[in-house]
């Protein structure tokens, strides 16, 4: 007659911390699915907030998107009489934005998948501020823009997304290396000159043949500040 052996306490004990373990990677990456989730789709909702201030700005503006801001707050053009290209940050003319009231927050240009934060001490009276006091630093900002754009670009063209990583390299052009750091290379958020928001794995846009968001092309007879689809997304 056989007899049936039932699980000793120390096996029933393994199976438990087993099942636990399993338990807690499952709900682990169930969190951090949700969270990566939010994230992404607030991120969108910020791009379409900014984009659609700027495609207001524009539209009072005769298509023209902001001007840059140097450092003693005075507004300077993106692109010179000459052809050259201005050194301002980008993000500089987000100041313009608020200045102007096109914008009444500083937090659409925070990623909550990025480290960036707006100090508390960041002016709040947006109209009576100085510029320069509305300039976003490097850590205060998610974003950035191709300011050689205005709103008369092609409507596939890129206009805002998630700041370039400091590795963009054109040997990576359009595959995932070249992917912004904010959401761990996993892929960023592009707002259109169209105000369409989509999420990309890879900086090559879901349209037109700009073959990378954060290259553009500097070759002679299809330099992408002289370009309608081509874009070059910086800080």
């Amino acid at each position: 007659m056989s007899h049936r052996r039932g699980f000793t306490l120390i096996e029933l004990m393994v199976m438990v911390v087993v099942m636990v373990l399993l338990l807690g990677f499952l709900f682990g990456y169930a969190i951090r699915a949700a969270r990566q989730k939010r994230d992404r789709a607030y991120c969108m909702k910020c791009h379409r907030q900014i984009g659609l201030a700027m495609i207001q700005y524009a539209g009072d503006h005769d298509d023209a998107f902001m001007p840059l801001v140097d450092a003693a707050g005075s507004e300077v053009p993106a692109l010179g009489t000459n052809g050259t290209i201005s050194l301002e940050p980008a993000r500089s003319a987000f100041a313009v934005l608020l200045k102007q009231g096109y914008l009444t927050t500083t937090q659409v240009f925070i990623c909550l998948a990025s480290g960036d934060r707006v100090p508390e001490h960041f002016p709040t009276d947006y109209k009576n501020a100085p510029l320069k006091d509305l300039l976003l630093k490097e850590s205060e900002c998610s974003f950035g823009w191709d300011p050689t754009k205005n709103h008369s670009v092609d409507a596939c063209c890129a206009i805002i997304a998630d700041k370039p990583s400091k590795d963009v390299s054109k040997a990576d052009e359009g595959t995932h290396k070249n992917n912004s750091d904010n959401h761990g290379k996993a892929g960023q958020c592009v707002f259109y000159n169209d105000g369409h928001v989509k999420w990309g794995s890879t900086p090559a846009p879901d349209a037109g043949n700009d073959p990378d968001i954060y290259t553009g092309s500097a070759a002679p007879g299809s330099q992408y500040w002289k370009s309608t689809w081509d874009a070059k997304v910086i800080r």
